[in-house]
């Protein structure tokens, strides 16, 4: 449905073009723009149409959310000339004026599909000179050109805090790992500067959506939406926070779970989201400029494939269908045998992730805007998929972490052979029947307080902040952020809420209890 809409809407954008004393030129004079476009998009001329846009061109629907850019503008003429679908395009110009800088122009566009009728809608072409040139600033399309279609915004936060956010990054020779260390902070502040930090630059947005193969101009508009939290603001000094540790899940990035982060920090934590040498989309620098990842990289490919097939896929079936323990246990030695790298991604995380502690020791001590802060006695660690069986690994081998939550992660990595010894919770998606990641083999053998946690018609995606802008649904936005700030309020603050107050809360929510 939405490819069609994308097909049948955005097929558009403006031109580039030399005027001969165009400051003089008469209205009756000038040349339709929309000429220059119908023949660019009819010969399917992606270089002319590069040529036609400013860097900063927007392109409006009365749809669809807006594209910023020129190359998120020129990623939907990509998509939709690989489409071949359309048979023709034509402009049929009703006005042309000048008005102050701006040319514009307004009519009627018309597509024809192959084997399809006409498609006929309005549209408004705004153009300038710029420099020497002609480049076009804004394409409208849609009965009401002049209406532009606000941004969807972050959640807002439901804690007393305001919100800072800050980024470290530290190379090979300073990680002191022998890896690339790249982290992200949201913490607690008395700043309510009016600054908010950029959701995601445009940077981070191209960045990912490359390494992602996602369209770029489906989400551009991500680097217009402002945070809640303020870039640098400085922290409370006064309190020591907890700390929760975040890792994403594969492929994903550090801030692409900001509307759960935002929460947590407005209730009095400190969330560290850490990115992953090879295997995040991408790693952000303390400066915010972004170290762009190839998914092509040979350490990332190699483990692209690993989960493909059928005797695997039988492996996972039981593991998302069965009830037996005994069938749940030997389902989990096969997965652990059949995935050596999916393992050895899980230890290189874990082992990142004991490197951040490190450098938060040292942040503690010195740095500017966070130290001091640091409560070392309270830390948590959650994460998605991969990054969730991170926070499993972490949860039995290190001293300093004392709860966990797996966030939809299969279990890789060492747990298997070892016993959860501090509170954890696994969280499973369940959208279809009784199909949900099942936890046995760890929270029936683990010492302490575990839990299995079914989210009902949550898929895998909605544990990060991109399902949350295409659906808007903000009830699941709203049931995670409860149920993971509940959880850490209770086993790092002393909360004496119980786990089954969640069931209560919401008929999403199924809980079955371990030890």
């Amino acid at each position: 449905m939405i490819a069609h809409k994308i097909l049948f809407i955005y097929l558009m954008s403006l031109c580039q073009i030399n005027f001969q004393n165009s400051d003089n030129v008469k209205v009756d004079q000038m040349i339709s723009m929309s000429r220059l476009l119908e023949s660019a998009e009819n010969n399917k001329d992606i270089a002319q149409i590069k040529m036609m846009f400013d860097n900063k061109s927007v392109l409006y629907t009365s749809e669809l959310l807006p594209i910023f850019g020129k190359e998120p503008i020129v990623s939907l003429y990509d998509f939709i000339f690989n489409k071949q679908q359309i048979e023709s395009i034509k402009y049929k110009r009703d006005t042309i004026y000048k008005e102050q800088l701006n040319h514009i122009e307004k009519g009627t566009y018309i597509s024809k599909k192959v084997h399809k009728k006409e498609i006929k809608i309005p549209y408004k072409i705004v153009y300038k000179k710029k420099g020497n040139n002609y480049k076009i600033v804004s394409l409208s399309y849609g009965e009401n050109t002049n209406i532009k279609r606000s941004l969807p915004q972050l959640p807002e936060p439901t804690g007393k805090y305001n919100i800072g956010q800050t980024q470290y990054y530290y190379s090979k020779n300073k990680s002191k790992n022998n890896r690339q260390l790249s982290f992200q902070i949201w913490y607690p502040t008395h700043s309510n500067k009016d600054q908010k930090a950029i959701y995601q630059s445009y940077d981070v947005v191209k960045a990912s959506a490359d390494f992602l193969g996602f369209p770029f101009f489906m989400i551009s508009y991500f680097s217009e939406i402002k945070a809640h939290s303020a870039l640098n603001a400085e922290s409370i000094k006064d309190t020591k926070f907890p700390v929760l540790l975040y890792n994403h899940g594969y492929s994903g990035f550090t801030s692409v779970y900001q509307t759960i982060f935002e929460d947590l920090a407005s209730w009095g934590y400190i969330v560290v989201s850490i990115g992953h040498q090879d295997e995040s989309a991408l790693l952000l620098r303390a400066d915010g400029s972004v170290l762009y990842n190839n998914p092509q990289n040979r350490f990332y490919a190699s483990r692209a494939s690993e989960l493909r097939g059928e005797e695997i896929g039988r492996v996972q079936n039981v593991i998302l269908n069965s009830d037996d323990l005994d069938e749940n246990i030997e389902s989990y030695k096969k997965l652990i045998y059949m995935s050596p790298l999916h393992n050895q991604s899980t230890r290189l995380w874990a082992n990142d992730t004991k490197a951040v502690y490190l450098k938060l020791k040292e942040i503690n001590k010195q740095d500017k805007i966070l130290k001091g802060v640091f409560d070392f006695d309270r830390i948590g660690i959650f994460g998605h998929s991969v990054g969730a069986a991170t926070a499993g690994q972490l949860s039995y081998d290190t001293k300093f972490i004392k709860a966990g939550i797996n966030l939809d992660g299969f279990q890789f990595g060492d747990l298997l052979q070892h016993t959860l010894k501090v509170p954890f919770m696994f969280v499973s998606s369940n959208d279809r029947n009784n199909r949900y990641l099942r936890a046995l083999t760890f929270r029936d053998k683990s010492v302490t307080s575990s839990y299995q946690v079914i989210l009902k018609g949550f898929t895998h995606s909605n544990f990060t902040d991109l399902d949350y802008f295409l659906s808007g649904n903000n009830k699941k936005v709203t049931i995670q952020r409860d149920l993971i700030r509940f959880f850490f309020d209770k086993y790092l603050k002393g909360s004496e809420i119980t786990m089954k107050d969640m069931e209560k809360r919401y008929s999403e929510i199924k809980i079955s209890h371990g030890n």
